[in-house]
This record gives C-alpha cells, sequence and structure tokens, in this order.
C-alpha cells in the first residue's frame, strides 16, 4: 500500500468530498467548463488535504505543461506519492450536460474523420503501462437526480480500460452519443478510483520522487498535476 488505512482513508474521503463540492457547485452555475470544474476540484483537494494538519500529510499542485490537453487526451493528474515511491493517475474530464443538451460532448475531428474523444483514448492508451487511467464525466444534476446507475454525489467515472474496450467496438466515424455513455460500465465514483490506486490494484509503482520527470516524458503528460504526499518515521514497506 501507498499509505497506512487511516490515510488512505482520509485521502479517499477528501477526495470524494471534494467532488462533491464542485458538482454542488455546478449545479448552482458557479463552474462555466471542464477546465474550470477540473481545476477547482483539484484546488479543494490540495486545500481539504492541507487543512486536515495531519502529521505528514501534505498536498501541491503544480502546472506541467500548458496548453497541452488539447493534443494528449488528458486533462490532470494526481499523484499520490509516498517517502520512496509514487503513483501516477491521469483522468480525462468531461461535461455532457446531459440535462440541458443532446449529444453535445464529442464531435467528429475534421482532420482525422472519426471521435475526438475515441482519438483522446487512444492517446491514454500508450500510458496504461505506467499510470493509472480514467475518464470522468461531471454530473450538473441535483444529487440523486442524475442518470439511473451514476453516481447520486458526484461524478462518473470509468476506467481506461472499460471506455476504450467500448471504442473499439463503435463505429469510429461517428461521434460518442449519450446513449453510448449512458450504458458504458462498470460506473465508479472518484472515491473508487482514488482507493484502487493507493491500495496498490490500479497503476504502477514507481521508485522515487520525480514526479514531473516521470510524467512529463510520456507524450500524454496532462497540463497540471496535484501531488498528495504522506511521510512519517515508519518504513512504507511496513503499511502492509
Amino acid at each position: 500500500m501507498l499509505f497506512p488505512a487511516n490515510i488512505t482513508d482520509l485521502v479517499c474521503h477528501v477526495i470524494q468530498s471534494a467532488d462533491r463540492q464542485i458538482r454542488t457547485e455546478l449545479q448552482h452555475g458557479y463552474i462555466a467548463s471542464e477546465n474550470d470544474y477540473t481545476s477547482n476540484f483539484t484546488g479543494t483537494i490540495r486545500r481539504q488535504i492541507n487543512g486536515t494538519g495531519h502529521p505528514g500529510l501534505e498536498a501541491q499542485s503544480f502546472v506541467l505543461k500548458p496548453g497541452v490537453e488539447r493534443k494528449v487526451g488528458a486533462d490532470a493528474c494526481i499523484v499520490f506519492a509516498n517517502r520512496i515511491e509514487f503513483k501516477v493517475g491521469i483522468f480525462e474530464a468531461k461535461w455532457p450536460r446531459l440535462s440541458t443538451h443532446t449529444d453535445s460532448w464529442d464531435a467528429v475531428q475534421a482532420s482525422l474523420g472519426h471521435s475526438h474523444f475515441d482519438s483522446q483514448l487512444d492517446r491514454q492508451a500508450a500510458c496504461l503501462a505506467h499510470f493509472a487511467v480514467w475518464e470522468m464525466f461531471y454530473m450538473e444534476h441535483p444529487f440523486t437526480q442524475q442518470p439511473p446507475g451514476f453516481p447520486h454525489h458526484g461524478s462518473a467515472c470509468f476506467w481506461h480500460t472499460d471506455a476504450y474496450a467500448a471504442s473499439s467496438q463503435r463505429l469510429r466515424t461517428e461521434r460518442w452519443h449519450d446513449h453510448e455513455l449512458l450504458k458504458l460500465g462498470p460506473v465508479h465514483d472518484i472515491e473508487h478510483i482514488a482507493r484502487e490506486i493507493c491500495a496498490c490494484r490500479a497503476g504502477v509503482a514507481i521508485a522515487g520522487s520525480d514526479y514531473a520527470g516521470a510524467v512529463t516524458q510520456f507524450p500524454v503528460a496532462p497540463a497540471s498535476a496535484l501531488v498528495i504526499r504522506f511521510d512519517d518515521d515508519r518504513d512504507p514497506n511496513s503499511w502492509g
């Protein structure tokens, strides 16, 4: 495990709480775009992690490659780190506006002649051997009024492997439609995603602490990163 059990619980609770808070702001019209949601989401995680005052636990945000998102198919990443190793999670954010729009969140790229989302999934696939990758769909619905099967209080998250499997079975010369998203699964909340990474069931542990170096060496490197780090006097290998 990357963290002791109590730290994993705390970190995952904070991440879920942040998503819930920003979904509330999206409901009330305080969030303007996908990028605005992502920025507020990661910023809220950072503030809440640091606000816990837990010894050895801290969070820091930094920009990796400004403006890179349109090319690589990832909006941001969260790095989970201890004293000796870390894991990188990256995600692509979508706001499909399912309550107000129809089939509005994807488009056919004129240069390639196929779905933009499919091309993003293709680019993400290149880093699966190194990162934990998921797709995160923001919901503007009031709590519990989102589409059936989606999380009641936060975003709908899909592991990249599940989205990519669906992508490989569809007609890529067409944009994704809402009904394809609604039948995509399994669907998870963000707490599940974070817990799988912290419990070492997703992603690959990287030795050391060169977070930026590990992320930016891949073409899929997103524009910004949030590092959540825990360190105390115990040997991380003893956390079990």
